[in-house]
């Protein structure tokens, strides 16, 4: 059978066709388009909770009884409509209010026919020629509308003697003056009705001889009194107006706890406010607020859009990590809404900083603290600004995702959720404190066993939940890497039992990759499990490649060059076929089709060219793509080291560095020194650009090149020749 041509039917042909600009961009177009579409998304959750208002009295009514007790849920401080309403009320109605103008024309004009009146009458009284009929008959028909005098008056008047009418008439106008001078000439109805009823009488009875005479003087002078002081209505409404708006705001404290309304207690007006200020009563459409609300939630989403966008673009640059990142924070204000309504200490109790633990050993720390600081924001906004407790969850979030870590071990996830109990209890007492006050017992304990429940469920969920949310998210968290890196499992076996030398030369590249990652700070577990499984594609043909051969006749001498060449390169896209197929991770998987990234096969294109006078170097590079990541560089580094060592060994072509440095020209012609090596295999994947897509630094290649030697070293350092005339100790 020709082999050549049964391993070029069942191999896959070359390079993908590349594809055009628009196709290139269209993932960038779509990632935009996504995060916009979540970014709204969250916008309108967060528009909906903060707009959203349970209503846990609504059958209350004004003026009737209350059917059931009503405590403050929170401790809030408002502006209180009706009790400033009803302070205004109180200084508009003062007497102080009014403004009065006076006519200063009338107690004078009115004087004047006091006066009149008693001289006409002093005039009828002296005329000899009268009777006393006549006499009578002529102060009865006096025109005078002031006082009009009647038969009886008349007959009182005309029996007074000369002395005592004297008497009447300067009293009369005495009293008069008097009345006006003590009221400052300024007379309204009220103060003449107490002039005429009470002091005018009163006065004149200390200077009147007989009763007779002080009722003639009260009455005369009463009489003329009129009202010369009247309410300036424009003024009084501008000085009503000016007392009102001097009146300050009435600012209520509710504390928590405390009662609003009792049952069968009278439903007030200062009830309903209060109850509508705690949230619990539903009474009108606030448009201007929703609008607020609006804004508010607009930037909240926004700030988390634009930093996912900006600064997380590696991190989140797939679809399924961030419907899981927005999911989360999406969920967590829904889950905020729903238990802010309880009080203050279910809201601590909220487990905010499950997301920030869950986030952070998912993502990274910076994530994790962007969307706590939103979620932070957003649970203020729904308590009512409670500043203290949005800063106590923050807090708590923070400590527990700063020392989660990547959350390798369980353990890790209990002290994060010790460090978000300490962090909100210190949080809690210190703002005790700066309200000037020590907390009680029952305050402490309170506030322990809130922080506590916080605490715990925050660990318990974020453990519980670690690997499904890694799996939602397709990412590969350390426990499941820890799971993959088992020999028990199916790829490890099969490539343990049918390329066994293969298995030996992934567990050397992933001693070689996770001494560089340590020593660089990357991630050295997934490197480690990576290397188990980058070359799972040798297992289709394992004899093809010089790990499985051992004392093997090697096939490819029977193969021209460029079928060699795409067998080898082959094991790539077999290894990435296999790998989905058992549902490795995709982090796994990249590591398989970037570990030569698009390297040529050097020595099948070399038999090439000695075979062809014209060759196509494409049809023996690796299909790739490049390393992308600081540990898929590392992944490609080390595996040509390994490689291309264990040969140089194999062959002898090895020297030590002491034969290097005695001058041992012989071994020098025959090799290089392990330093030497390692130097120009990195070398040469830097100058043919493999590792320009990917950002390791020099300084991290000059420190990747000493761990390589190191652990190099300690796999293949000098032997002692143990012969049969010396003993072993």
């Amino acid at each position: 059978m020709n082999i050549a041509r049964w391993f070029r039917r069942s191999i896959r042909p070359g390079q993908p066709p590349k594809m055009d600009d628009s196709q290139t961009h269209s993932p960038e177009r779509a990632r935009r388009r996504l995060m916009t579409g979540l970014s709204l998304g969250l916008a309108l959750i967060i528009w909906l909770a903060l707009a959203w208002q349970p209503a846990i009295a609504p059958d209350l009514q004004l003026g009737r009884p209350s059917p059931r007790d009503i405590q403050a849920d929170r401790t809030i401080t408002y502006v209180s409509e009706w009790r400033t309403e009803q302070e205004r009320a109180r200084a508009e109605s003062s007497a102080d209010t009014v403004v009065y103008s006076r006519d200063m024309s009338i107690p004078i004009q009115q004087r004047a026919e006091l006066r009149n009146l008693l001289q006409t009458i002093t005039q009828i009284r002296d005329d000899p020629t009268l009777s006393k009929v006549q006499e009578r008959e002529r102060l009865t028909s006096l025109p005078n509308s002031t006082l009009v005098i009647s038969p009886e008056l008349a007959s009182v008047i005309a029996r007074q003697t000369d002395e005592s009418w004297t008497l009447i008439s300067s009293l009369s106008l005495e009293l008069y003056d008097r009345a006006l001078s003590e009221n400052r000439y300024m007379l309204n109805d009220q103060k003449i009705a107490e002039l005429r009823s009470f002091s005018l009488p009163y006065w004149a009875s200390f200077q009147a001889e007989t009763p007779e005479q002080t009722e003639l003087i009260a009455l005369f002078s009463g009489s003329f009194l009129k009202t010369n002081q009247f309410i300036d209505e424009e003024a009084t409404q501008r000085r009503k107006q000016e007392v009102r708006n001097a009146v300050q705001p009435v600012t209520v404290r509710i504390l928590e706890g405390e009662s609003i309304v009792r049952q069968g207690d009278v439903v007030t007006p200062d009830v309903l406010e209060k109850l509508e200020a705690l949230g619990t009563l539903r009474t009108k459409t606030n448009w201007a607020a929703l609008g607020g609300r609006a804004l508010l939630a607009l930037l909240f989403a926004g700030t988390l859009g634009v930093y996912v966008t900006v600064a997380q673009r590696e991190t989140l640059k797939d679809a399924r990590p961030l419907l899981l990142v927005f999911g989360f924070v999406a969920l967590a204000v829904v889950a905020a809404r729903l238990v802010v309504p309880f009080g203050v200490q279910w809201t601590q109790a909220f487990p905010l900083a499950l997301i920030a633990m869950l986030l952070a050993a998912l993502f990274n720390i910076g994530l994790s603290l962007m969307s706590v600081v939103v979620l932070s924001a957003v649970i203020a906004s729904l308590s009512d600004n409670q500043l203290a407790t949005a800063v106590t969850l923050f807090l708590g979030g923070v400590a527990g995702a700063f020392l989660i870590g990547r959350g390798e071990r369980s353990l890790l996830f209990f002290i994060g959720g010790m460090a978000v109990f300490l962090a909100m209890v210190t949080a809690q007492f210190a703002f005790h404190l700066l309200d000037g006050a020590i907390p009680t017992f029952d305050q402490a304990l309170t506030i322990l066993a809130v922080s506590g429940v916080n605490g715990a469920l925050s660990a318990i969920l974020a453990l519980g939940l670690y690997n499904l949310t890694g799996q939602l998210a397709g990412i590969v968290t350390p426990l499941r890497l820890m799971e993959l890196a088992h020999p028990a499992q199916p790829l490890l076996r099969r490539l343990i039992r049918e390329a066994p030398g293969t298995y030996y030369h992934s567990v050397a590249v992933g001693n070689l990759a996770e001494s560089a990652a340590e020593a660089i700070g990357a991630d050295a577990l997934l490197l480690r499990v990576a290397s188990y499984y980058h070359d799972i594609g040798k297992t289709i043909r394992p004899f093809f490649f010089t790990d499985n051969q051992s004392d093997r006749e090697n096939v490819h001498d029977e193969l021209d060059p460029l079928t060699s060449a795409q067998i080898i390169a082959d094991h790539v896209r077999e290894g990435r076929k296999m790998a989905l197929a058992a549902g490795l991770p995709s982090q796994i998987v990249d590591f398989i089709v970037t570990h030569h990234g698009t390297s040529v096969i050097k020595y099948f294109y070399q038999r090439a060219l000695q075979q062809h006078d014209t060759v196509n170097i494409e049809d023996y590079r690796y299909p790739g793509p490049r390393p992308r990541t600081r540990e898929q560089g590392i992944m490609m580094l080390a595996d040509a080291v390994e490689a291309t060592v264990r040969s140089k060994f194999q062959a002898g072509s090895v020297i030590s560095s002491r034969e290097a440095n005695n001058g041992d020209a012989r071994g020098r012609e025959n090799g290089k020194t392990l330093e030497e090596l390692v130097t120009a295999i990195i070398d040469e994947r830097v100058r043919s650009g493999q590792l320009d897509e990917c950002p390791l630094t020099l300084h991290d290649l000059a420190r990747i090149r000493q761990a390589f030697i190191t652990t190099l070293q300690g796999i293949y350092h000098p032997r002692v020749d143990y012969t049969a005339g010396k003993a072993v100790t």
